[in-house]
């Protein structure tokens, strides 16, 4: 108590003692007051034996009084006072005077607090709230050593509309052990079972039944749901790593004031903890995040907040937020109509089904494999939209931006897979020693991108192409070359779009932020982006027809002729 710094009027206040450490001194002075055996062994202070003899249950223990929401004495929460006291706190055991599920250590004292303002702040010690009431934080109380209960949740609704969670790191933050679990979950099933009670809703018994075994899961879109219902608004805070409410408001309290003052609503908590120490450049991070927290944003019930949430989450992971929430977007229309009636499918290829993008992949990088001279004319159709003119202030070296790349590059293919074999194939283009698909083949490790490559070799381009069986007809070497150039550009415009998108977010946050300078070259970049993509957009018009493939060979035919002479 000393080391803690508990002054004599807070021990006072909550009537704090002390149990010898003796098995039968505090019976003795309770009979001597007029207790019976019996009235001491069902209030909870002693322990029978099988052989009918009894004890003490509290012995050298630090007894601080649990009351009722009338101020009355049902229990005690016993602390300790030996290093190796086992257990380290002990409770009155559970009983009909006893019941921790309707009982919150410290209501009695803090419930005029509590009403004022209308905020109740639950931490998990005894000493955490003698500790808060000493230092002026009267609203705080604790739980029992369980979960939160409906019971509790219902002495609560009588005084209080906010209710902030004061857990540690590891329950309130990371969500890694099981108790803090427990009370997050419990509010919601204890809320929900109390809306049940009030005919909000109709639960069934075996539903019932079944939210009342929910007792470990992090169940916080059934929290945001059930505390629209009871008008409940509830808030999380997360303390220092290694600190408890005791050591934080004894050091510092003006670190816990601001802590209460900052609690963060569920969504917001969630959102941070679960991308804290994320890579949110990785595609698939981004992914596993919004799967994750998308569904959470849609049980918020006010519409306000829901909208505040989805653009948050959004600009968080700079992706669109259509994309992230299409089914929700824009008002209600028309139905859409009837889609037409499909002849039925070939069989699918191997390589070319489940995405459009990666089936246009598929095809233009098995073009390139088995038409190498595609990629140099690509590539000079690439210069000409992107590189700078000769007379211009554009920088000499290639941009920092891979949509603004002169030539194709590995980021023009989102697939790893074609990544990894656009890299090998472009090596083995580069080298003489052998010749190059059989070079491809054999400094591929993968045995699954190798039998890739030998599918792509197998099967006609077109049959890639159509996605189906191949047609009685080859495709023409022209439309080929079409498709190929088609394909490419398109690519490369998506890759443009995703980055003008991830650049509109950070331009914001910075906007937001202050940093004109930062927002400004943003901007500069995105106006390039933009400018390329109609570029690249001219020129799938112009070369994807008769007349710029007639251009293009005589292009080529003129770039023969240079290097010969050179």
């Amino acid at each position: 108590v000393a080391r803690r710094g508990l002054s004599a009027e807070t021990l006072a206040s909550f009537e704090v003692g002390f149990a010898p450490d003796s098995w039968d001194a505090t019976m003795n002075l309770l009979l001597e007051r007029g207790f019976t055996r019996d009235d001491l062994v069902e209030a909870g202070m002693l322990v029978v034996k099988d052989t009918g003899s009894v004890y003490d249950r509290f012995r050298n223990r630090l007894m601080i009084p649990i009351r009722d929401g009338q101020g009355r004495v049902v229990g005690f929460g016993a602390r300790g006072l030996a290093a190796d006291a086992v257990p380290k706190y002990l409770n009155s055991p559970q009983g009909p005077i006893f019941d921790k599920s309707r009982l919150l250590f410290g209501l009695s004292h803090a419930r005029r607090t509590i009403r004022e303002s209308e905020t109740a702040v639950i931490v998990e010690g005894y000493m955490d709230v003698m500790q808060a009431h000493q230092a002026g934080f009267t609203n705080v109380i604790a739980e029992m050593g369980t979960a939160l209960t409906e019971a509790q949740l219902k002495l609560l609704s009588r005084y209080a509309s906010r209710l902030i969670l004061a857990l540690d790191p590891d329950s309130a933050g990371q969500m890694a052990t099981e108790r803090g679990r427990e009370v997050i979950e419990r509010v919601s099933k204890a809320a929900a079972e109390q809306v049940s009670e009030e005919g909000v809703w109709e639960f069934d018994s075996a539903e019932r039944d079944y939210r009342a075994r929910l007792t470990t899961e992090f169940d916080a879109a059934g929290m945001l749901r059930y505390e629209s219902r009871l008008g409940f608004d509830i808030r999380v805070i997360t303390l220092p790593e290694g600190k408890d409410p005791d050591d934080l408001i004894r050091e510092s309290p003006e670190d816990w004031a601001a802590l209460v003052e900052g609690a963060m609503p569920i969504v917001e908590h969630v959102i941070r903890q679960t991308t804290e120490g994320k890579n949110l450049d990785d595609a698939k991070v981004k992914s596993q995040v919004a799967a994750s927290i998308i569904p959470l944003i849609e049980d918020v019930a006010d519409p306000v907040e829901r909208s505040h949430y989805r653009q948050r989450l959004a600009r968080l992971l700079r992706i669109p937020e259509t994309t992230l929430f299409p089914k929700r977007q824009g008002a209600a229309g028309p139905a859409p109509a009837r889609p037409a009636r499909r002849p039925p499918p070939g069989p699918a290829l191997p390589e070319a089904a489940h995405s459009p993008t990666r089936s246009r992949e598929a095809f233009c990088l098995a073009a390139l494999i088995q038409r190498p001279r595609l990629i140099y004319r690509v590539n000079r159709i690439l210069a000409e939209c992107l590189a700078p003119d000769e007379g211009s202030d554009g920088e000499a070296a290639q941009p920092e931006m891979p949509g603004l790349a002169w030539y194709l590059t590995v980021h023009d293919f989102a697939q790893p897979e074609h990544r990894q074999i656009f890299t090998a194939w472009l090596s083995a283009l580069d080298q003489d020693a052998e010749d190059p698909l059989a070079w491809l083949r054999s400094g591929l490790d993968d045995p699954v991108t190798r039998t890739t490559i030998e599918e792509w070799e197998r099967l006609p381009l077109d049959a890639l192409l159509r996605k189906v069986t191949p047609p009685p007809a080859d495709l023409s070497d022209e439309a080929i070359h079409d498709e190929v150039l088609r394909g490419l550009l398109e690519l490369r415009s998506e890759q443009i779009n995703s980055q003008i998108q991830e650049l509109q977010f950070l331009m914001q946050e910075t906007e937001d932020s202050g940093e004109m300078a930062a927002a400004q070259a943003y901007g500069a970049t995105i106006n390039r982006l933009l400018a390329a993509r109609q570029r690249l957009w001219k020129a799938g018009k112009r070369y994807a027809t008769p007349r710029g493939r007639a251009e293009a060979r005589e292009n080529d035919g003129r770039n023969r002729l240079h290097a010969k002479t050179a």
